[in-house]
Order: structure tokens, then C-alpha cells, then sequence
């Protein structure tokens, strides 16, 4: 008796499957007219995970911050800025796990007919109140020679040393700025006002003297009535030395509410205004800030200082000189500052925070460290390559570590025209330029969109992800392109690959990486087109040679299929955190009126095994002539199902598949020597659809031969092959692991 044995060959198919679940999305819902979802940061507040959603223009462009949970399925308006000068808040904001800052890059103020932009960061607090803000790289409005008076409180609240500290603190800002254009003059107002000295003791040398010798009133505070002093018998007295065509500057030093609200205190301030008095408050203890800030020019928040007793003005005579500064030098150079637009970008570096100021000096751009909050915060320009006017550093910022070493990377898409994207280090306190990355394409943004990718998570960013969304190319058509690019040791740049997408869509607009989606241990990429269509965005496997896996095709999702109705889908990406509790990582994707979260589905690996029985076919059960059938054999398919991730919970952890099995594949022979039906000679194929659950399943077939065949010589080969489904009833939540085996090759 003659018999042929089973050899089994397999070999890898890769799925086409993702895990990112499109079926059941999450929508958060604006309007389109408030750009609700232009920015998307995941986060957690008070053990709750929240996503924050800027939404620019609403208010009349004013903007607003929301706080979504996923839990709720619900979003709450955060507080605004009080000023009404605040515009576009929400455009650009950090978050860390105790805090928020967000930032508008558009505060604009009027000076002797120019309009100057600049920008403003508000600091939120873990319950997402705001307990602060500064504004770096901001132009003083100031023009030609300054005259400065000091209004001081001498009311009965301070005790006699904190009196003496007023004073010191007027003698030491005197002492540092002697040799500049700013004449200085002095008030102490308690109920009754006194002039210390004028601008003609100043000028003569007499008045540290008079500071000195000044007593203490010890009375009550009539604030307005001190500031309507100064206008009528300082600054605009020629007799007290005042110039009638400098700059205005008054500062008050107080440590009590005004009692005179019943003064026509209106009357006086808005005659400050019109005379362009710009007016600094510094306010000591326990004061009410609303009212303690009507009284300082515009912006109320940037010339409003604060410290809770008089032994915190020695911290504020830095901030105080760099203001007065400021006014000095500003009539003297050109307006570096006057456009800023700092917090354009703006990214969390341990205590810091560092913004883009994309319009500072001719829009050349540049990067900020700002430290400290408040009125307290101090501002440190980080100088850059240096570039030609229009380039706008500071338009992406992203902060990173490698080897220890602190990495910040910021684009400057104008940058000759091509575009810059600038590797900064930092060596102790001092950030340092290390390298560039330049632009291969006239217009095409290269750094518009900036990305560090961590791909095995031990805490080394190993790629830099940069969107060029601009980049045109003719063969075949497309529009937007990410480069990828690998990060040494040694912090130098070597370009590994670059994808373009859509041909219309400005591919790479916006690009996030993504905590790791399918169980792989390497962490993945989101890309976005928002003008593709609605938006489409693209997920990426992340892969340890490229940063991103270039052997397979990306997940494609559309706006159509999430977040129907909206436009820009894809503008704003984030996918760091698990937002359900289900241990899977979630992303988060903004369009113009909307976010959605949408889920990760548990990712399945299979493993299939086939066997048989009987173990051999008798040659006795073949015999000519004749045209009977018989079962020549059972063929059984095993299938081990376990998950590749990690998740928790209910969630459903079965697969729906689709069983392909073929008999005798031989495109050379005619006829097929098994089937699958006695009564269908033809049914050599076959195709059903079975639900895998987690663990182990089998299925069995009969397959058929006639009893005459002409060859019992040549092997009988069977191919089986499995892919998923979501045809089979009751749909399955987990998908198969791009990575599974799903095809064998048999012959027996």
C-alpha cells in the first residue's frame, strides 16, 4: 500500500488591518464660526482625564478653552482672559499633569498711531483656574524723553521699616538708571499728597536727599486724588522740570485700596489715557487686583505687579527695571519687539516655558524661556541662526531629551524660502544652537509642523517628524510631505525617508506621535490633511530603522466617516493617553467645529495549525473505471487566538473571520482532483466565516476525491488562508494583528 504524507510549509501574509475603531466615535461638537477644535491637547486634572480644545474665534475672536471628558461625553467653557484687548486665546496652549498655559499671540495696543502685536500667556492652575499671566517680548508704547514719577503710599497700614523700604526702592531704580535719559520725580499721598522732589531736584542732585529726609503721613489713601496731583502740579508743570514733549510714566506703589471712589476717578484716569501716560501699579498685601489694575495702562495685566508683602518689592526691582528699560530704550532702536506674537508655539521644559515669537524683529522670529509666573516672571531671549527677515522662528516648537541632554527644535517655515527647522542644546542654563535641517522646496513650509517620535519609550526621542504641508509634486500629483529624520548621539540629522499623501489635501499640516496602538512595544504617527476632501488623517506604524513602518499602507480616515459636516478634519492631533480606562491608547483629531476620540480596538494575534485524518489515503479506494466519491479525508483548522495588547476591562475579544480554502492548486491542471461537495465536482474552493474567540478553535471539512483519478502520483495541494471580517453577525471589537501569520500551504 502506497501513501503520501502531510508536509506543511507557511509562510507571513501581512494583514491590511488597523486598530484605531472608526465604527464608534466620540463627538465633541461646536460651531464652525468659533473654530472649535483648531488645537487638541489630552491631558489629566484632578484624576480625571480631560481633553482641552481651543476654540480661537469665539467671542468675536476673543477665543475660549474647553475641557472635555470622555466619561461625561460633555465640554465646559475654562475662565477667560478679562481683558477685552485679548484676541485668538486658545490658538496655542501646553499641558502638563498639573498645570495649563495658554497663550494668545494676539494682543494688539495702540501707540502714537501704530498698532503693535504682541502676544499673551495665561497660566492655568490642576483645578483650571487661572493664576497668572506674562507677556514676553512686549513693546512698550514709549516715544522720545521720559519723565517718571513715583507715587507712594504713606498711609497708617505700613510700619516704619516697610515705609523705608518704599524709599529704597525708589533710590535704588534711581541709582541704577543715573545715567540715562529718565528724569525722576517722587509723591507720597496719604490722605493729604506731597511732593518728595521734582524733576528739577532730580536734575540738580538734591533729590535722594529729600527721599531720604521724607516722613511718614500714617493716614488713609486717597489714591485718585494723589494721581490728579501729579497731572496737574508734575507732569505736565513746567515749573517742575517736566518736558512737555517726553514720555509719561507714572508708578504707584500702594498697599491699600483707594478710599476716594466717591473721586471722580473716571475723570482721572481717562485723562491719563489722553495724555498717554503709561502707568505701572505695584500693589503690596492683601489688595483687591480688579481694582488695583483700573488704575495701570494697557494691557492692565502686563503693567499690574503684585507681591504679598513689602519684603517681596526687593523681588520685583529686576522686573520693574527691565520695564523702565524697556521705556528708555524703545524710542532708540527699531521695533524688534513691536510685532511679536510671542506664544504662537509654546511647549513645557521643566520649569519653564518656552514660546515662539514668530513676528519678533521684521518677522524673523525667535524662541523665549520664560521662568517664574506673574509679575515675577523673567523672559530670556534664545538666540538663534541668524535669518533674513520674514522667516518666522518659533512658528513649531517641540522639546525633547536624548542621552541626557536636553533637545529643543523649532521651525522657521519662511526661512529662505525653503524653509529651517534649528536644533537646540541646552548647557546648564544656555540654550545653544547645534544644528539645521534646511527645506528642499521654494514655498513649501518645510517646519510648519514639528514631531519628536520616542519609538522604543525608554525616554530618547530617536526621530524628528517635520511637515513641509506646502510641498508640491508633479509625478504623481501630491501636495504636503513629512520627512522623517534620525536622531544621533553626536545630535546630528540623517533623513531616513519622506511620504507624501493626497494630492490636495497639505499632507502634514499637523503631525503627532502616538503612545503605541497595536501592542508592538513601538510607539506610532498620526499625520493630518485637513483640506483633503473634509480632512483625512493618516496613521502610521512606528517602526525602530524609519521611525515609521514604509511596508505598509497607512490607515486612512476620513472626515466623512467620523465627523461628517465638518471641514479641516485633521487640523489638530493628540494620542498620548488612554482615555476610557481600557488600557488602550485613544486619539484625539479637531476640525473646524468638532473633535472626535476615537478609540483603539484590542489588537489579536493568530496563530493556525492544520491537521488530518485518517494520516494516510489507501491507494485501495481508488479504482477506474467508475465516477463514485468518496471522503478521501478530514481536514481540521486550529486557531490560537491571544491579544498583542494589553487591554482591561468588557471589551469584546473575539474576531470575525473569513476561512478561504482551495484543493489541489494547480493553475496547470484542468480539473481539480478534491472538493469540498460529493454531489459538485467543482467545489475545489471554499469560503465561510466563523468567529474566533480568544483562546483556541477548530474547525473540521471533509473533502471528497473521485475514486477514478488518472494522477495518484503528484501531491494533492491545499491552500488556506484567513483574513478578518466584520461581515459575520454580531461585529467584533478586537482586529487581527498585522503582523499574524494568515496563510498556510499544504500537500498531501
Amino acid at each position: 500500500m502506497e501513501t503520501h504524507i502531510w508536509i506543511l510549509f507557511m509562510w507571513a501574509s501581512l494583514s491590511e488591518a488597523f486598530n484605531i475603531d472608526t465604527e464608534h466615535p466620540l463627538r465633541f461638537n461646536g460651531t464652525p464660526e468659533d473654530f472649535f477644535g483648531y488645537s487638541v491637547y489630552q491631558t489629566e486634572f484632578g484624576n480625571r482625564k480631560q481633553i482641552i480644545v481651543g476654540a480661537p474665534l469665539e467671542g468675536n475672536s476673543t477665543g475660549e478653552m474647553y475641557s472635555c471628558t470622555a466619561d461625561l461625553q460633555s465640554c465646559k467653557r475654562l475662565q477667560r482672559p478679562g481683558s477685552k484687548s485679548v484676541r485668538f486665546f486658545g490658538m496655542s496652549a501646553a499641558v502638563s499633569s498639573a498645570a495649563l498655559t495658554s497663550c494668545s499671540p494676539y494682543v494688539p495696543h495702540e501707540c502714537d498711531g501704530n498698532s503693535y502685536l504682541n502676544g499673551v500667556c495665561y497660566q492655568f492652575n490642576s483645578s483650571l483656574q487661572i493664576v497668572s499671566n506674562f507677556n514676553a517680548a512686549y513693546q512698550e508704547c514709549t516715544n522720545r524723553e521720559v519723565n517718571l514719577v513715583f507715587l507712594f503710599d504713606g498711609s497708617a497700614s505700613m510700619k516704619a521699616h516697610e515705609f523705608e523700604i518704599n524709599k529704597k526702592l525708589i533710590q535704588e531704580v534711581m541709582k541704577k538708571r543715573s545715567n540715562s535719559s529718565i528724569k525722576f520725580a517722587a509723591v507720597q499721598f496719604s490722605i493729604d499728597v506731597r511732593t518728595v522732589f521734582d524733576f528739577n531736584d532730580y536734575q540738580n542732585g538734591s533729590a535722594e536727599e529729600k527721599l531720604m529726609r521724607e516722613k511718614h503721613m500714617k493716614s488713609l489713601t486717597n489714591t485718585y486724588k494723589a494721581i490728579n496731583y501729579i497731572l496737574k502740579n508734575l507732569l505736565n508743570s513746567v515749573s517742575s522740570g517736566a518736558d512737555p514733549y517726553a514720555q509719561k510714566v507714572l508708578v504707584i506703589i500702594t498697599d491699600g485700596d483707594p478710599i476716594d471712589n466717591d473721586y471722580d476717578y473716571d475723570y482721572v484716569l481717562k485723562r491719563c489715557d489722553e495724555q498717554n501716560i503709561l502707568r505701572y501699579v505695584i500693589g503690596v498685601g492683601h489688595l483687591d487686583l480688579f481694582e488695583l489694575s483700573q488704575m495701570a495702562s494697557e494691557p492692565k495685566q502686563n503693567n499690574t505687579l503684585f507681591t504679598k508683602n513689602y519684603r517681596g518689592l526687593e523681588g520685583l526691582l529686576d522686573n520693574l527695571l527691565e520695564k523702565i528699560h524697556n521705556i528708555e530704550e524703545a524710542h532708540r532702536r527699531s521695533r524688534q519687539r513691536d510685532l511679536s506674537q510671542s506664544g504662537f508655539s509654546v511647549v513645557y521644559q521643566e520649569d519653564s516655558v518656552i514660546m515662539g515669537s514668530v513676528g519678533l524683529n521684521d518677522w524673523r522670529g525667535a524662541l523665549y524661556e520664560v521662568t517664574g509666573s506673574g509679575s515675577e516672571f523673567r523672559q530670556t531671549e534664545i538666540l538663534g541662526p541668524a535669518l533674513n527677515k520674514d522667516s518666522y522662528m518659533g512658528f513649531s516648537t517641540v522639546l525633547g531629551m536624548r542621552r541626557g541632554v536636553s533637545l529643543l527644535f523649532s521651525g522657521a517655515p519662511r526661512a529662505e524660502h525653503r524653509g529651517l527647522v534649528t536644533l537646540f542644546t541646552k548647557n546648564e542654563s544656555t540654550w545653544t544652537v547645534t544644528s539645521n535641517i534646511n527645506g528642499e522646496q521654494i514655498g513649501s513650509y518645510f517646519g510648519a509642523s514639528l514631531s519628536l517620535l520616542d519609538v522604543d519609550s525608554d525616554g530618547d526621542s530617536d526621530f524628528l517628524l517635520v511637515g513641509a504641508p506646502l510641498f508640491y509634486q508633479s509625478q504623481p500629483k501630491a501636495e504636503g510631505r513629512l520627512y522623517v529624520y534620525t536622531l544621533s548621539d553626536q545630535k546630528y540629522f540623517q533623513k531616513t525617508l519622506d511620504v507624501s499623501q493626497s494630492s490636495t489635501g497639505r499632507f502634514a499640516t499637523s503631525v503627532a506621535s502616538l503612545k503605541d496602538l497595536n501592542g508592538d512595544s513601538l510607539s506610532d504617527v498620526a499625520v493630518g490633511a485637513p483640506l483633503e476632501n473634509e480632512g483625512v488623517v493618516y496613521i502610521y506604524l512606528g517602526d525602530g530603522m524609519h521611525g515609521i513602518n514604509p511596508e505598509h499602507t497607512p490607515q486612512r480616515i476620513p472626515a466623512r466617516s467620523v465627523l461628517p459636516g465638518l471641514q479641516q478634519f485633521g487640523v489638530s492631533l493628540s494620542g498620548q493617553m488612554d482615555m476610557n480606562d481600557d488600557n488602550l491608547t485613544d486619539i484625539v483629531i479637531g476640525a473646524q467645529g468638532g473633535i472626535v476620540l476615537l478609540k483603539a480596538r484590542a489588537v489579536m494575534s493568530v496563530s493556525a495549525q492544520l491537521s488530518f485524518s485518517p494520516k494516510e489515503i489507501s491507494l485501495n479506494n481508488f479504482k477506474c473505471p467508475g465516477d463514485n466519491t468518496f471522503n478521501a479525508f478530514n481536514l481540521t483548522s486550529c486557531f490560537t487566538v491571544t491579544e498583542r495588547t494589553s487591554s482591561k476591562g468588557s471589551l469584546e475579544k473575539n474576531l470575525n473571520v473569513s476561512l478561504n480554502l482551495n484543493v489541489d492548486v494547480d493553475v496547470a491542471r484542468g480539473m481539480s482532483r478534491g472538493f469540498f461537495d460529493p454531489m459538485d465536482w467543482s467545489s475545489s474552493s471554499l469560503q465561510q466565516f466563523v468567529l474566533l474567540d480568544s483562546g483556541f478553535s477548530c474547525f473540521s471539512f471533509s473533502i471528497f476525491m473521485l475514486r477514478c483519478v488518472a494522477d495518484t502520483v503528484t501531491p494533492l495541494k491545499i491552500r488556506m488562508n484567513f483574513s478578518q471580517t466584520e461581515k459575520f453577525s454580531g461585529n467584533s471589537l478586537a482586529v487581527l494583528d498585522v503582523h499574524s501569520r494568515r496563510e498556510e500551504y499544504v500537500e498531501l
